[in-house]
């Protein structure tokens, strides 16, 4: 074994343990607390294959007939401004 070969696994050792520290102490925090923070619990609780720990973001198309609906109530609804 060389020794660029050596520290390399020394190397990667050192960060695989930071990862795992790294996820325990997000697994302690509440679902609120990694929410604000836009981290997976899922993700986390996966360590170092689970990377990047971040919330994937999915759109979702509203239905187009209810907004429609909502909009026609308000420009009905909307309330005069006394002067």
């Amino acid at each position: 074994m060389n020794i660029s070969k050596f520290f390399s696994t020394i190397y990667n050792s050192l960060e695989d343990l930071g990862y795992a520290r790294a996820s325990a102490e997000l697994q302690r925090m509440s679902d609120h607390q990694l929410l604000s923070l836009g981290l997976s619990r899922t993700k986390i609780a996966q360590g170092r294959k689970g990377l990047p720990w971040t919330i994937e973001t999915t759109v979702i198309a509203a239905d187009q007939t209810a907004l429609s609906k909502n909009a026609a109530n308000q420009a009905r609804f909307t309330t005069e401004s006394a002067a």
